[in-house]
């Protein structure tokens, strides 16, 4: 097709684009906090593909015929000469000879005039015979040069074809434009529904928030107000205690003083949810030892494990959980009841006494996390001393503490519990479990001292920046005596 005056450039395209896509990007109006969509940049309009030369007219000329590209040439030729649309025929001979140069637009015109169809017809075409009678005698090689007005022409209409190649490049080119633009729409309209939607999400997540905020800032009050109440409460309870023991004769001092200790234990339990971790941390950190558990003899054929100082029940919850028994005991009243809570056999009072009562060799093990640590040297001897009474033969402890070979646990953190006695050095530890009869004794620092049979991993610092790497942990792995044709776990 040629290109009319009015057709856009392909530079007047890529401008109408760019100020298109800058016009929407910095200019369009901003609704509910959003830029506008580009749905709107217009699809770039292609020429009309309609009839170029009108039928019915009386008269026609040659050079609105030479104007048209080849195609549109012989569809209009068809249709005004023959009155009827190109057949494959026709464009199967003529379209390949124009194109390749061997005939050109008079020639076309002239034949089909002097058809059947064309003289039916009749229409008249200004200079048709005179033209076509030109284009043979040009094509003489002597006689040629004489019609250079007719070449003239021949060589314009040429150039229109020549000019048509671009248009079609120019109609490619539009379609791909607007292909491209159509589908910078859709993606564009996809990405404002999702905006639109994340902006309602947004707004209704900030809309609970607000209510989530100004919910936890009443709660926050009540409990401020009731922390003061309390504190005020076990002030008038300080002094009310105080006044009895005034009073009262010595002999019941004692229960007086019993008034305390829960106000006591409730603090400790929030000491131990801020400074040790909560209980699923804490349970985390404790699945390390199953496998030990998994290997033990008694705590195959079923005998109980007992967690002294079991606290909220975390490592109790862990064994449970593996299909282990357990039984577990603590002093403080307040974890009882929390590890009562979950399904747990747990009692309250002193773990020593607690042993005392129990029946020798009944139990598959003993541990203690952060037990230790809390008691003197006599009550510690007499601790592996009933350990090992009650344990089944091959029975084990396992008692876990703060590690002083961490400088920053021995000098900081292990003072932070008011209940603490003295930090114990891992050999401590174990020459007391060997020196009560213990064996295959060994000090769990890392994940890998779990696994029996291999060697424990040791502390041997090479530098004074060892002390501080040193994990805040160890555990103290210790076994009672197998009896004669009992099998023993692989150890290193």
């Amino acid at each position: 097709m040629s290109r009319d005056a009015s057709d856009p450039t392909i530079e007047e395209i890529l401008a109408r684009v760019r100020a298109e896509t800058v016009s929407v990007e910095t200019a369009a109006p901003v609704v509910a906090g959003r830029r506008q969509g580009i749905g709107t940049i217009p699809l770039v309009a292609e020429p009309d593909d309609g009839d170029k030369i009108a039928i019915g007219r009386p008269f026609y000329s040659i050079e609105e015929f030479a104007a048209l590209d080849d195609e549109d040439f012989l569809r209009n030729a068809y249709r005004v000469v023959l009155g009827r649309e190109i057949d494959g025929v026709g464009r199967g001979y003529y379209l390949p000879a124009m194109r390749q140069g061997h005939i050109g637009v008079v020639r076309i015109l002239s034949a089909l005039s002097r058809s059947a169809e064309g003289k039916a017809r009749g229409v008249k075409i200004r200079w048709l015979m005179p033209a076509a009678v030109l284009d043979r005698l040009a094509g003489l090689p002597v006689v040629g040069k004489f019609f250079e007005p007719f070449m003239r022409f021949l060589v314009r209409s040429t150039t229109n074809r020549r000019l048509s190649v671009l248009s079609e490049r120019h109609h490619d080119l539009i379609v791909e434009v607007n292909a491209a633009l159509s589908a910078i729409r859709k993606n564009q309209a996809g990405l404002d529904m999702r905006m639109t939607l994340a902006e309602q999400d947004a707004e209704l997540t900030k809309l609970r928030m607000e209510e989530a905020v100004g919910s936890a800032a009443n709660a926050l009050s009540e409990i401020r107000a009731i922390r003061s109440e309390i504190a005020g409460e076990r002030v008038a309870l300080g002094q009310l205690i105080q006044s009895a023991r005034d009073t009262l004769p010595a002999e019941k001092q004692e229960k007086i003083a019993a008034l305390e200790d829960p106000s006591l234990d409730s603090l400790y339990v929030a000491f131990e949810n801020r400074f040790r971790g909560s209980t699923a941390e804490i349970g985390r950190r404790s699945e390390r030892y199953l496998p030990i558990f998994r290997q033990s003899q008694p705590v195959a054929a079923g005998a109980p494990v007992l967690d002294i100082g079991c606290g909220r029940g975390e490592f109790l919850s862990l064994l449970k959980r593996n299909n282990i028994a357990t039984l577990g005991v603590d002093l403080n009243g307040a974890m009882v009841e929390e590890a009562r809570g979950l399904g747990l056999d747990v009692t309250e009072g002193d773990a020593l006494a607690y042993l005392r009562a129990r029946p020798d060799n009944s139990l598959a093990a003993i541990t203690g996390f952060h037990i230790v640590e809390h008691i003197g040297f006599k009550d510690l001897v007499r601790l592996f001393d009933e350990a090992r009474r009650v344990l089944m033969p091959g029975g084990i402890v396992l008692f876990e503490t703060p590690n002083p070979e961490n400088l920053v646990v021995g000098a900081c953190t292990f003072h932070y519990d008011p209940t603490h006695n003295k930090p114990l050095p891992p050999d401590y530890l174990r020459f007391v479990a060997e020196a009560r009869g213990f064996d295959a004794t060994r000090i769990i620092r890392i994940a890998e001292d779990c696994d029996l049979s291999q060697p424990e991993s040791g502390f041997a610092p090479a530098e004074i920046n060892d002390w501080f790497r040193q994990p805040p942990d160890y555990a103290l792995y210790a076994r009672k005596p197998l009896e004669d044709g009992q099998i023993e776990i692989g150890l290193a």
